[in-house]
């Protein structure tokens, strides 16, 4: 299976990462391997030709991709129209606009390509690309946009057919909930900010994490899945503020037919969201015959969501429609 990688950042080496060291369970898995046959960031491309994923990976970690030989100043839409591939793993950064994610999505599709993407802002804007993928009968898959490693749409499309979800509530957010640990810990919020960034659990602008919008883009693309809306983040209620980062209260968003919520509540030591320390995540649904399922990570980070992004290749393998 040809793979091309668009974003190198944590996710992206990791998967990386995981690619290379997971050679003889995706061979099992899919029956081949996966060849990445290029890697775009911002700078360029590096068209792989064969290369050890290593030197990819500390090539970004050093002096940047152009550093390599087969670097091409090349823009990630040239890659995807002028390689061949089988699949495009669209990975970088959000942005308020969802671009360019957007643009290498449709992209890859008009190049009869599959897509799998972490990326929650391409799924969030004015552009449907979810029906846009049903209509072309091109694969796009998207575990990896809502909650990292939990498997929320695996769930929701296999093992819970016979329920209708009335309405989700959680944490969603492992970076609020990791500062505000730390903080309960003694640290000050600027030291935990900085760890944070550190380990590679925060958006690169942190604002998106702590003021809600990172959530916000999660419970909209479960409304849209849910309910079958058009929703877009400009339509979610944003109530959570960087001011109110405090010790004893954690980011809580809430899913339902009125819309999505996020803000700051107080955390009594009883209930589920009590249980959420550091760069933990909780989801419930809840349903009319399963009652609530919650699912819950103690952990949630860069690595957590590179597996969900393979998991979501080799799952495409067999799947050409979303």
């Amino acid at each position: 299976m040809r793979v091309q990688l668009i974003g190198l950042g944590s996710i992206g080496k990791n998967l990386l990462k995981l690619i290379n060291e997971k050679g003889s369970m995706i061979r099992q898995e899919i029956g081949e391997k996966i060849e990445v046959v290029s890697v775009s960031d911002t700078t360029g491309t590096v068209i792989t030709d064969g290369m050890p994923l290593t030197t990819i990976i500390q090539a970004k970690e050093g002096g940047g991709l152009r550093t390599l030989e087969s670097f091409e100043k090349i823009s990630a839409l040239s890659a995807i129209s002028d390689l061949e591939s089988d699949i495009v793993v669209e990975i970088t950064q959000s942005t308020k606009d969802g671009r360019p994610g957007i643009s290498h999505v449709l992209k890859a599709f008009e190049n009869e390509k599959g897509v799998v993407t972490a990326n929650k802002s391409v799924l969030v804007s004015d552009v449907d690309l979810i029906g846009t993928a049903r209509e072309m009968k091109m694969s796009l898959r998207y575990e990896a946009t809502v909650c990292g490693g939990l498997p929320v749409f695996n769930l929701m499309d296999y093992c819970m057919k016979p329920a209708k979800i009335v309405s989700v509530d959680g944490i969603f957010n492992a970076t609020s909930t990791f500062v505000i640990s730390q903080m309960e810990l003694g640290k000050t919020q600027m030291s935990a900010r900085a760890e944070a960034s550190r380990l590679g659990i925060a958006e690169k602008d942190q604002r998106d994490d702590l003021a809600g919008i990172d959530s916000a883009r999660k419970g909209t693309i479960l409304h849209r899945r849910i309910f079958g809306s058009d929703a877009n983040i400009k339509d979610a209620r944003i109530e959570a503020k960087e001011s109110e980062v405090a010790v004893g209260v954690r980011q809580v968003t809430e899913v339902n037919s009125a819309g999505v919520t996020v803000e700051y509540r107080k955390i009594d030591g009883k209930g589920i969201y009590s249980n959420a320390v550091g760069p933990a995540m909780v989801i419930r649904f809840n349903t009319d015959v399963m009652n609530h399922i919650t699912l819950f990570t103690d952990h949630d980070g860069p690595m957590e969501s590179a597996a969900t992004v393979l998991n979501d290749i080799l799952l495409s393998r067999s799947t050409k429609v979303t």
